[in-house]
């Protein structure tokens, strides 16, 4: 086993592995895959294995250069879902203790105690204020 462990480890040498894209596209072909089961959707099982296909491409591609193209542009392309995911999860978590609102200026997301009555909110990006009941 320990054989095998080590001829793997050398195959590895010198290629690019695995990262969060990699990732992102193996979990999304299976997902595709496990879709392609019900009726009408068969064809996503062809999309699936090509996803898993690319990232297995990219997993044993020596090509680092581009690999980290691509991984910037994914990173760039998923900021903002993730960004919008956690803030739902924190709004979720904290409903009980405090409240968020949004600001008219630049649109960014202020968080206040709840309990506090009406209170002055001041926009930390903007400098905004304005007058809201918690």
């Amino acid at each position: 086993m320990r054989q095998l462990a080590r001829k793997l480890q050398q195959f590895m040498v010198g290629r690019y592995g695995n990262d969060e894209f990699t990732l992102f596209l193996s979990l999304a072909g299976l997902i595709l895959g496990l879709l392609a089961n019900f009726k009408y959707l068969g064809f996503l099982y062809y999309i699936g294995a090509i996803l898993i296909i690319f990232g297995l491409f990219r997993t044993l591609s020596k090509n680092y250069n581009a690999r980290r193209k691509e991984l910037n542009w994914y990173l760039l392309w998923s900021a903002k879902p993730k960004a919008e995911i956690k803030l739902l999860i924190n709004r979720i978590q904290e409903r009980e203790t405090h409240k968020y609102f949004k600001c008219k200026n630049c649109k960014a997301v202020l968080r206040v105690p709840k309990g506090r009555g009406k209170i002055e909110i001041t926009c930390p990006k903007c400098r905004a204020k304005v007058i809201k009941k918690t």
